[in-house]
């Protein structure tokens, strides 16, 4: 069977929808952006780490990463302090209050998961998560 790119471009405006419309209902529900959200289990998991290498990390530009830490860092979910050997580096460090929205965002992050999910068959899950490695992987060929 041959897919027309009509059907091609229907798939990708389909994930470009379904991508706008989960950050949206994820955002409303849990009281915090999704990049924010990601900057902060990033943190969580890497601990320690400087604002380019965070940048690098999340994959977003230098203005964005800057944005977002500024907003968590007047929420008081990070601290940013100059790197006492390389004052021209920035370290960005998640706090106990960061600590404590994530795990306040991790029951109702599983709920919406399990609602967004519904329906799916766990052999239905799977398949669509090699497609969605497969499409990933062509992906990363074209940059």
């Amino acid at each position: 069977m041959q897919v027309s790119h009509q059907e091609m471009k229907q798939i990708f405006l389909m994930f470009k929808n379904m991508e706008r419309h989960v950050t949206q209902h994820f955002e409303k529900r849990l009281g915090i952006s999704l990049t924010r959200y990601e900057i902060l289990y990033k943190l969580l998991e890497m601990g320690l780490l400087s604002q380019i290498g965070l940048q690098q990390e999340m994959k977003i530009d230098q203005a964005a990463i800057t944005r977002h830490l500024k907003i968590l860092e007047g929420k008081g979910f990070v601290t940013r302090n100059r790197n006492e050997q390389n004052n021209r580096e920035v370290i960005v460090q998640i706090t106990e209050a960061g600590k404590d929205i994530l795990r306040n965002c991790d029951v109702d992050k599983n709920q919406f998961i399990a609602e967004l999910f519904g329906g799916f068959s766990e052999q239905e899950v799977k398949q669509l998560q090699i497609l969605v490695k497969k499409l990933d992987h062509n992906v990363e060929k074209l940059i």
